[in-house]
């Protein structure tokens, strides 16, 4: 059978490695076994569990900036600024699963949890009274509607505390569950 040319020149260059790897090294060693010219090849016992394991240092959301963000695998500087903006709007994390309301498509939450934690203490408390209309809107989980609720119970019943819009009903219960942690 006729080989082609590549399969010609394949095999030229097969031989030649043999030569050169195998027989010239056995004629120099005076036909001792040797591979590569080396004497002998000696592998390090490896014990995988005398390898340490990396340690991470965990990063507080609450307290994070955008370098320490950054130093986590799958947060570039795009997603730092949109945690960081997300963490001021909102007050500070309640919980380290807030972040997956950002939806980062490059960045999975689950598997990074336990680099990241969230302490409750560190947000910052708003009060219904000294906010304005708008200052209210910029909450993330208000909306429009919601805020001209709170306005008009704050009309309604004097002074609006989270207690006061929980007693008498003025916000759905899914919604003051979330806002709970951030007002007063």
């Amino acid at each position: 059978m006729l080989l082609y040319h590549y399969e010609q020149k394949g095999l030229w260059v097969l031989t030649t490695l043999i030569i050169l790897l195998v027989v010239l090294p056995r004629q120099f060693s005076g036909g001792r076994d040797t591979f590569f010219l080396l004497e002998e090849i000696i592998l390090p016992d490896t014990n995988f569990s005398q390898i340490p394991e990396k340690q991470y240092s965990v990063l507080e959301l609450n307290q994070a900036d955008s370098l320490s963000l950054i130093r986590i695998k799958g947060i570039g500087p795009y997603y730092a600024r949109r945690i960081l903006t997300y963490r001021e709007r909102l007050g500070g994390f309640h919980t380290v699963n807030q972040l997956k309301e950002l939806n980062m498509t490059y960045f999975n939450i689950d598997s990074s949890a336990h680099l990241l934690t969230v302490n409750p203490a560190l947000i910052r408390k708003k009060d219904f009274e000294a906010l304005t209309f708008k200052e209210i809107l910029k909450h993330p989980y208000l909306e429009y509607e919601d805020v001209v609720l709170i306005f008009q119970a704050r009309k309604k019943y004097g002074a609006v505390t989270y207690d006061t819009l929980r007693k008498h009903r003025v916000l759905p219960f899914h919604k003051l569950k979330k806002i709970k942690p951030y007002f007063r």
